[in-house]
C-alpha cells in the first residue's frame, strides 16, 4: 500500500480499504465458533491484524512528515467497528444454525457494502456517504481537507449499537440481562434512525430547501439559495443567466426544448463551508448526473463556474442509459470546457495546449479520455486537453457524432480515421493558433498544480493553511472581526510570506486600526504593495510626513524591480489630492461625486465603479459608466468594463452597454477577450429581446 498513491497515506483511503477487508474477513470467521470459546477476543484479535497492517504506514507518515490527527481519527473509527460489525452478523447467523451461513454473511454485507450507497446516491443528493461495512467518503476527492467530524462518530456509535443488538439477540433467551440491552439498543438505532438528516448522515432535497429558505422560478429553473446571503438583485440576475446559459447550450448542442414541467433544480449556496456541511462537497461544484431530478450544487464564490456546471446538466439528455452521462470521464470535462470556453480570463483552451508543446500524442490523447488517465493525472492538464479536443469535434464534425460518442464513452467509433487521424486532424489545427508570453505563463501555471495523486502529503494541511481557510471562510461570511482574528493566525504562521502581511494590512486599515499597522511598518519591508500599504496607514492618520517616507520607498523598489502591476498604484499616491480621493473610497467607503470623479486618475474611476457595482449601487454605476466613457478605455481593465456591461444589460440601461461594446470592438484585443466580448453581445440581445 504504501506504493499506491493515496491509499499508502494514513488517512481515510488507506482506513476504508483496511475497514472493508476487515468486516468480510470477520463476517466470514464469525460464521464458526472460535477454538478459544470467545467470541470477543477473537474479533478484537483480528482488528489487532488491521491496525498492525496500519503501523507502517503510520510510522511513513509520521517519518515523512505527513501524520495529522484525522489520519488517525480515521483510523480508529473505521476498522474495528467494521469488524465487530461483519462479525456480529456471522455470529447470529451461526447461533442460528443457519445452512450456508458464510454465503448469506458475504451477500448481505455487499448488500450493506454496494446496496445502501447505490440507493442513497439515487435518492439523495448528497456526494458524502456513510456505511457501517466500509466506514464513510467524505466527498469528492477534489477537496484535499478531510476532517473526521461529529457525523463519523455519531454513525461510528450507531455501528457499535448494531454490534451490540446482533451480538446479543442469540443471548436474549438466556438472561434477563440481554433482554434489556436489545431493548435498549432497538431503542437507540430507531432513534438515531428517525435523526440521520439532523446528524449529517443524509440530506433529503426537501431538507436542503428548507435549510437554503429561499426560492425563484423560471421558465427552465427553480433556483434554491441561501436567502441571507444572496440579495434580491443577485438572484434576479442569476434566473436570468441560467436561463441564458440554457439557451446558448441548448443551441450549442441543438438539443429539444425541456419538458416545463421538469425543471433544473440550482442549489445556490452562500459560501464553499456551507456546501461542504450539507451535501459533502467543498471547493468542488458538482451535477448529480445519476439522479433522475436534473440539479447543480454551486456555492456563491464559485459562480464563474455556473455554465460549466449546467452543460453537465443538459448532457444527461443524450447520456447513457446507467448514470445518464458519458464512461468517458475526458468526455464529460472535457465537453463542458469546450462549450464554456475554459477558466482562463486570457487565453483560449487552444492557447494554452499550444504554449506546452509538445502536443499529447495518440496514445496520451487516449489515455486523458479514460478514467484512470483522466483522474491520474494532474487536473488542469487534463481538463484543457479533452476541451481543446471535443471543441476540435464540435467545431469539425456534426453534433450528432459526438453525442453518441459521448453516450458509448468510444470516440474512435463515430468518427472517420479513429485516433490516429483525428489526433492528426487535431494537431493541425493546434499548429494554426497564435500564442505569446501571457499565454505560456498560464500553461506553465495551471500545468504545474500537481494532482492529489502527485502529492507528497496529500491530506496533510498546514497550520497556515487551515488559518487561512478560517480567513476565507469568515470572509465570504463578511465577518471582519473574524477576518482579523484568522489573519492574525495566519500571520504567525507565515510571517516572512508577503501577500499575508498585505492582506493583513489591508483589512486593519478597513477596520481603522491604523496604529497595529504602524507598528508594523518598516522602510526595510522589500514589497512594493507593503510599503504602500503603510504609507496608507500613516497618511489615514494625518501623518503625511511618514507616510512619504513609506511612499518613496516603495518608489525606490519599483525603479529597481519595475512592476506593470504597481505602476497604477504607485500613479494613484502621485499628490496629495490623488491619494486621498483614493483612500476615501477604499478606506471610508466614500464615493466620489461628479467633481471629483471627474478630476481622479483613471485607476480610482475605476475603482469607484467596481465599489459601487459590488455594493449595488447602480444610480452611481450608471453614472460612472457614462463618465468613463467619455475617455478612452484602457484595455488593462477589461474585466471591468465586462462587469459593467454585464450590469447595464440586465439593468436595461442598453446604450451604455452598446457603447462600451463598440469602444472595445475597435481595440486590439486578445483572442479570449474577443471571445468573452461576444458572450457579453449575445448577453445584450437576449436581455433586449426578453424586455421586448
Amino acid at each position: 500500500m504504501l506504493f499506491i498513491p493515496l491509499l499508502g497515506d494514513f488517512h481515510i483511503e488507506s482506513a476504508m480499504l483496511v475497514s472493508l477487508a476487515g468486516c468480510f474477513w470477520a463476517g466470514i470467521r464469525g460464521c464458526r465458533k472460535p477454538k478459544s470459546g470467545n467470541d470477543f477476543y477473537a474479533a478484537l484479535r483480528i482488528g489487532g491484524y488491521l491496525l498492525i497492517i496500519g503501523l507502517p504506514l503510520l510510522l511513513h507518515a509520521v517519518l515523512a512528515g505527513c501524520f495529522n490527527i484525522d489520519g488517525l481519527a480515521f483510523w480508529i473509527l473505521l476498522p474495528l467497528p467494521s469488524v465487530f460489525f461483519g462479525y456480529a452478523v456471522g455470529r447470529l447467523f451461526r447461533s442460528w444454525q443457519l445452512s450456508y451461513r458464510r454465503i448469506i454473511t458475504l451477500c448481505l454485507l455487499l448488500l450493506i457494502a454496494i446496496g445502501i450507497p447505490v440507493y442513497e446516491l439515487l435518492y439523495y443528493p448528497q456526494v458524502y456517504l456513510f456505511n457501517h461495512v466500509w466506514g464513510a467518503w467524505p466527498g469528492p476527492i477534489y477537496d484535499e481537507a478531510v476532517h473526521a467530524g461529529g457525523g463519523l462518530l455519531f454513525f461510528r456509535i450507531l455501528t457499535l449499537l448494531w454490534v451490540v443488538l446482533l451480538w446479543q439477540i442469540p443471548e436474549i433467551d438466556k438472561d434477563r440481562f440481554s433482554k434489556w440491552i436489545v431493548g435498549f439498543a432497538v431503542l437507540s438505532i430507531a432513534f438515531s434512525y428517525a435523526n440521520l438528516t439532523e446528524f449529517g448522515i443524509i440530506t433529503p432535497r426537501k431538507y436542503l430547501q428548507d435549510v437554503l429558505g429561499g426560492h425563484k422560478s423560471t421558465a427552465h429553473f427553480e433556483l434554491y439559495y441561501d436567502n441571507q446571503n444572496y440579495s434580491s438583485h443577485e438572484i434576479a440576475l442569476l434566473a436570468k443567466q441560467q436561463e441564458f446559459y440554457y439557451r446558448q447550450i441548448a443551441r450549442r448542442l441543438e438539443l429539444p426544448d425541456r419538458d416545463p414541467n421538469n425543471k433544473i433544480e440550482s442549489y445556490l449556496y452562500a459560501n464553499a463551508w456551507q456546501k461542504k456541511e450539507l451535501v459533502g462537497a467543498k471547493f468542488t461544484s458538482y451535477v448529480p448526473v445519476w439522479l433522475k431530478q436534473d440539479q447543480l450544487h454551486i456555492a456563491k464564490q464559485q459562480l464563474q463556474s455556473l455554465k460549466h456546471e449546467l452543460v453537465h446538466v443538459m448532457a444527461k439528455r443524450f447520456g447513457n442509459d446507467l448514470f445518464h452521462a458519458s464512461w468517458s470521464i475526458g468526455l464529460i470535462e472535457g465537453l463542458a470546457v469546450a462549450v464554456d470556453g475554459g477558466s482562463s480570463a486570457t487565453s483560449t483552451i487552444d492557447q494554452i495546449v499550444v504554449s506546452e508543446k509538445p502536443y499529447p500524442t495518440e496514445q496520451e490523447l487516449q489515455y486523458a479520455f479514460s478514467a484512470r488517465g483522466f483522474y491520474g493525472g494532474r487536473s488542469g492538464v487534463n481538463y484543457i486537453t479533452s476541451g481543446s479536443f471535443v471543441h476540435f469535434l464540435l467545431d469539425t464534425f456534426a453534433v450528432d457524432s459526438l453525442k453518441k460518442a459521448y453516450a458509448a464513452g468510444k470516440i474512435a467509433k463515430y468518427y472517420p480515421g479513429g485516433w490516429s487521424e483525428l489526433t492528426k486532424r487535431w494537431h493541425q489545427h493546434l499548429d494554426s493558433v497564435q500564442v505569446d508570453s501571457v499565454d505560456q505563463q498560464t500553461a506553465r501555471r495551471i500545468f504545474a498544480i500537481p494532482s492529489l495523486f502527485e502529492q507528497k502529503c496529500p491530506h496533510k494541511i498546514s497550520d497556515f493553511a487551515r488559518a487561512w481557510d478560517k480567513y476565507q471562510f469568515h470572509r465570504a461570511n463578511y465577518d471582519t472581526t473574524g477576518v482579523l482574528t484568522a489573519l492574525n493566525r495566519a500571520r504567525t504562521y507565515a510571517s516572512d510570506v508577503l501577500p499575508v502581511k498585505a492582506e493583513w494590512s489591508y483589512w486593519h486599515l478597513l477596520n481603522a486600526d491604523y496604529q497595529t499597522v504602524q507598528q508594523v511598518a518598516s522602510l526595510q519591508d522589500t514589497a512594493i504593495d507593503n510599503q504602500l500599504l503603510y504609507a496608507d496607514a500613516f497618511a489615514l492618520s494625518g501623518d503625511w510626513n511618514q507616510a512619504e517616507e513609506h511612499l518613496q520607498k516603495g518608489r525606490r523598489l519599483f525603479e529597481a524591480d519595475p512592476d506593470s502591476l504597481m505602476k497604477p498604484a504607485l500613479e494613484t499616491r502621485k499628490d496629495r489630492e490623488q491619494w486621498e480621493i483614493y483612500n476615501r473610497i477604499t478606506y471610508h467607503n466614500q464615493f466620489p461625486d461628479s467633481v471629483t470623479f471627474a478630476t481622479a486618475l483613471y485607476r480610482t474611476k475605476i475603482r469607484s465603479l467596481k465599489k459601487a457595482m459590488e455594493q449595488e449601487k447602480w444610480s452611481s454605476v450608471k453614472q460612472y459608466s457614462r463618465w468613463l466613457l467619455g475617455d478612452p478605455l484602457e484595455v488593462r481593465y477589461f474585466d471591468e468594463y465586462l462587469e459593467a456591461i454585464h450590469q447595464l444589460a440586465f439593468l436595461e440601461i442598453y446604450p451604455l452597454a452598446e457603447e462600451f461594446i463598440h469602444r472595445l470592438s475597435k481595440e486590439a484585443l486578445r483572442t479570449r477577450y474577443r471571445q468573452r466580448l461576444e458572450q457579453e453581445r449575445e448577453w445584450l440581445r437576449f436581455q433586449k429581446a426578453r424586455s421586448q
